[in-house]
């Protein structure tokens, strides 16, 4: 199974370049923010699999992302051949995406689902915390 620090794949451009990572983990809670404003734009082609259309129409993003997802400078990777980003980018998807698609969308969907099926009251307050307190007040 691929996914929690997986091993990058050397190829001939990776081998050219000592300093790129030879592990990518998946994304940090601390990074999350960033690395989903970076990915928002380009989730689709990334999520088509399509790395190239990705960087053709979000580049900048594009690079954020793979900087935040390998754990790089975006300096560093800003001064590397094309090719090393889009190796590291596709590394990237791989590790995150496992996590995303198993993890995080299911998460998601039940707390839509439950949020779905909650009764909703004329006041909107019928399930905050100290409605339950005020309303016996009143009805003494």
């Amino acid at each position: 199974m691929r996914g929690r620090g997986a091993a990058l794949e050397g190829t001939t451009a990776m081998q050219d370049h000592a300093a790129v990572p030879t592990v990518i983990a998946p994304v940090k809670v601390k990074d999350l923010p960033a690395f989903l404003a970076a990915v928002e734009p380009i989730a689709r082609d990334l999520a088509a699999g399509d790395i190239l259309a990705a960087l053709a129409r979000h580049a900048d993003g594009l690079i954020a992302a793979t900087a935040i997802g390998a754990g790089v400078e975006r300096a560093w990777l800003e001064q590397q051949d094309a090719d090393v980003l889009v190796d590291l980018a596709a590394r990237v998807v791989e590790v995150n995406a496992d996590f995303f698609v198993r993890r995080v969308l299911p998460a998601i969907t039940q707390a839509a689902e439950r949020l779905a099926a909650m009764p909703t009251g004329s006041g909107g307050t019928s399930g905050s915390p100290g409605s339950s307190t005020q309303a016996s007040a009143t009805a003494m």
